[in-house]
């Protein structure tokens, strides 16, 4: 498996964890983030079938080598999944925190909900 491979898997899995999070309350694909995910990164129905067959923490360290663009991008999608909660559940943004952290992309929950509003 090539490198962006892998790494689209990766974004494919941690998207899947997130949304399974969520109890199905919101959908990957109404994100409006995840279409420029998508697209920038040429994700597939394919990569989300590989993804269930792969552990997050094995994402998590592909992520971790991941371009910052992508990381952003991410970041964005998970941040719209989460914004369909009238009221944001402090677990969602702790889970948040410890995503970022550990795909070293230190950014705050609350400056993407800044960023994402302005886009």
């Amino acid at each position: 498996m090539n490198p962006k491979e892998r790494e689209r898997i990766a974004v494919c899995r941690v998207l899947l964890d997130i949304a399974e999070g969520t109890d199905g309350y919101a959908s990957v694909s109404d994100c409006p983030h995840y279409q420029k995910l998508q697209n920038k990164i040429l994700l597939t129905e394919q990569d989300f079938e590989k993804a269930r067959d792969t552990s997050v923490l094995e994402s998590l360290v592909v992520l971790k080598g991941a371009h910052y663009n992508i990381k952003m991008m991410l970041a964005l999608t998970v941040c719209d999944l989460y914004s369909e909660y009238m009221v944001i559940p402090l677990n969602y943004r702790l889970v948040f925190e410890t995503l970022m952290s550990a795909i070293d992309w230190p950014i705050s929950f609350s400056e993407v909900l800044a960023k994402s509003k302005t886009e």
